[in-house]
């Protein structure tokens, strides 16, 4: 039955404390300590009780639903008696932690992982869906995810014009960018005095202390927004431009930023809910399912049955060795018939002994410290995308492991809003955690040879992987998921629900960088998007003298928004495209020439204005000497329109998207690392 006393309530009762430098802020190399089964199998028994209906107040108030729950998990689950006692007091307990009515924030029963069900208002939802498929509609071009066959749309997505080394051009710390105090106009940032082009990627290891967890060295880095959280934790406020978001008011872009500072705000509490789990001691784990005395996990008496304090010298029970080898002796004195007999007898006893399982305490209330992000500023990097499936696309396979983000953002908690979804079917985002090698070193203690008891208790089996699944949260519209980066996680599969019409889904990340490590935001870096420079110039154009000289004008634009240097265009006597991938040469990375292919361009079109005109005009000289003229003006002219391209402060979206590929490539090297990192499994010595 239930546990007849109610069990302690944990629910943080002391002060919230500022986040501080004596907090070790999760990352993406953040790692945890082993789990034995028996707490996996209660964990994941929990993490399928906290999603029914009102599991909260069930736990909380019905001590019949509890008895329920317990009589479940020891006929379907096989849990003993005190693992059933564990589940339902723990249920109990924790149906208020971080419980707030109006927000219906929850502990999800996976470490640091919280949810809510209602964190957004929905008139702010409904605004989010309406702007949303604006964007999507209005957008000159649809921005497919690479490799996803076209169902993965990125609406606004943080690898498209990255943080580049050695061509970003970025403000020095004590000279940043913001709003002006009544409007998102992007002026500050054009006209402000123009930056060096940033340091190279092997300057920045230097400056911050390189990545000792991968050997890696990312030339690219997400550029997030400086978000001001008011003292109450009620009010967030964009101090600079969203990457890839417009902020012009009269576009569904610029609309966007106030409901994103709502949705941010309704988070604060998440992300302050799991970076307080997050802090915990060893990750978490539960002292209940460990003995209290280390060593006694690998003692003889752990199992069933135990072995003899002395073996008798008979063959009883002996195994295949024959007779005659049980009765000789070696040639070495240490190889007798009496140790030969003692081998055989303690191999046959391995072989058919039991394993008794370490029995589980009862349940006790971890007490956890809550923490604070109201008034502080927050770097956040958005990103949105939606997920488009079709009758004749009618399934998305799943994504693979993954943490977010490289050790250049810092990225330390996630928060995904699931806003908008039609015609899907059930899906999940899956856990699992990588176990730390010290905390690993610290409890895995065995005699030589003995480490079979590792697999016993934890699942771990020598050179085997050296990571734990916790279990998965199903997702839905309206929900809200909050969890530490250092927990990897991936997309499960799904499908439409009905095959023979579309459907889709749309999710709003917020990638939370630590708070207590300031890095490269928009405030540092003028916006890199030519179409945007090209905008904000032609708009300070119109305002000058139509009677000036286009060529007076733009000297006059240059000089006042130094920032928005956008090089001539085709028709003033530049061969854009044969000129952009020779710039593209000279500083994108290799994949540019990949990134080309995908963009539809009609460079012979465009030549056409430039030096293939030129020589064509000579074509008719008798001594070719316009030819070369033709050709030696051309080439000046190309070194002035690439001179201008480096001193632009942009990307095209051609240049952007190669820059994206090399991003993704250096991702995808980390990502790899990462699976070698949990693949290599614990080798156990033999010591």
């Amino acid at each position: 039955m239930a546990s007849a006393t109610p069990a302690p309530a944990s629910a943080a009762s002391a002060a919230p404390v500022p986040l501080s430098e004596s907090h070790d802020v999760p990352h993406i190399w953040s790692c945890t300590s082993p789990r034995t089964l028996d707490e996996l199998a209660v964990l994941t028994a929990s993490v399928q009780l906290r999603q029914k209906d009102d599991w909260r107040r069930k736990a909380r108030d019905h001590p019949e639903i509890r008895a329920k729950w317990r009589q479940e998990a020891i006929d379907q689950h096989k849990f003993t008696p005190e693992m059933a006692d564990f589940l339902v007091d723990q249920l109990q307990d924790e149906a208020g932690r971080w419980h707030d009515e109006a927000r219906g924030v929850e502990s999800t029963g996976i470490p640091a992982v919280v949810r809510s069900a209602r964190l957004v208002g929905e008139d702010t939802v409904a605004r989010l869906c309406e702007l949303s498929t604006r964007l999507e509609d209005d957008a000159p071009y649809k921005d497919w995810h690479p490799n996803s066959d076209e169902m993965v749309l990125d609406v606004v997505h943080p690898s498209l014009y990255p943080l580049v080394d050695g061509v970003t051009r970025v403000f020095p710390e004590d000279d940043a960018v913001t709003f002006p105090p009544d409007s998102r106009d992007l002026a500050n940032w054009f006209t402000h005095t123009q930056a060096d082009v940033f340091a190279s990627s092997e300057q920045i290891q230097h400056d911050r202390g390189s990545d000792s967890y991968s050997p890696l060295i990312h030339t690219y880095q997400w550029l997030p927004t400086d978000f001001d959280v008011d003292a109450s934790g009620q009010r967030v406020r964009a101090l600079s431009y969203i990457n890839n978001l417009h902020p012009d008011p009269a576009k569904p872009s610029g609309q966007l930023y106030d409901v994103l500072e709502s949705v941010l705000a309704a988070f604060v509490p998440m992300f302050e809910a799991t970076l307080a789990e997050a802090l915990q001691p060893h990750g978490g784990v539960r002292k209940e399912f460990r003995s209290g005395n280390e060593q006694a996990y690998w003692v003889e008496e752990s199992w069933d049955p135990p072995a003899p304090q002395e073996w008798e010298l008979s063959l009883i029970a002996t195994p295949q060795e024959p007779e005659e080898y049980l009765l000789a002796n070696g040639e070495s004195k240490w190889d007798t018939s009496e140790r030969r007999i003692f081998w055989a007898r303690e191999h046959y006893w391995k072989e058919n002994r039991k394993w008794v399982p370490i029995p589980v305490h009862k349940y006790e209330p971890q007490p956890i410290q809550p923490i604070s992000l109201k008034g502080r500023r927050l770097q956040v990097i958005v990103k949105m995308a939606t997920i488009h499936l079709t009758p004749e696309k009618p399934e998305y396979e799943g994504g693979s492991w993954h943490v977010e983000g490289t050790m250049r953002e810092k990225i330390c908690a996630t928060g995904i809003l699931y806003f908008d979804q039609a015609n899907i079917g059930p899906s999940e985002l899956e856990f699992r955690g990588t176990i730390s090698d010290e905390e690993a070193n610290s409890e895995f203690a065995y005699e030589q040879n003995e480490h079979g008891s590792l697999a016993e208790l934890y699942g771990f089996v020598n050179e085997e992987e050296t990571s734990q699944t916790f279990s998965g949260v199903t997702t839905k519209a309206g929900l809200a998921l909050c969890f530490p980066n250092g927990l990897q996680h991936r997309v499960s599969p799904f499908k439409l629900e009905d095959p023979t019409r579309p459907g889709y889904r749309k999710i709003l990340a917020f990638f939370l960088c630590d708070p207590l490590q300031e890095i490269i935001s928009t405030t540092r870096v003028s916006p890199q998007q030519f179409d945007w420079m090209e905008a904000y110039c032609a708009d300070v154009m119109r305002t000058l003298p139509s009677h000036l000289p286009t060529e007076i004008r733009r000297m006059v634009v240059t000089e006042a928004a130094p920032n928005a240097v956008v090089p001539p265009r085709r028709g003033e006597g530049a061969s854009r495209p044969r000129v952009r991938r020779m710039y593209e040469g000279y500083k994108a990375p290799a994949a540019a020439d990949e990134e080309w292919e995908d963009m539809d361009v009609d460079e012979n079109a465009e030549e056409g204005a430039g030096t293939d005109s030129a020589a064509g005009a000579a074509a008719g000289t008798e001594d070719g000497s316009a030819a070369v003229a033709g050709n030696e003006a051309a080439r000046a002219e190309d070194e002035r329109i690439h001179a201008e391209l480096w001193k632009s402060s942009g990307m095209t979206l051609v240049e952007a998207r190669a820059y994206r590929a090399g991003l993704m490539r250096e991702r995808a090297a980390q990502n790899e690392h990462v699976e070698e990192r949990n693949d290599r499994g614990f080798s156990f010595c033999e010591h």
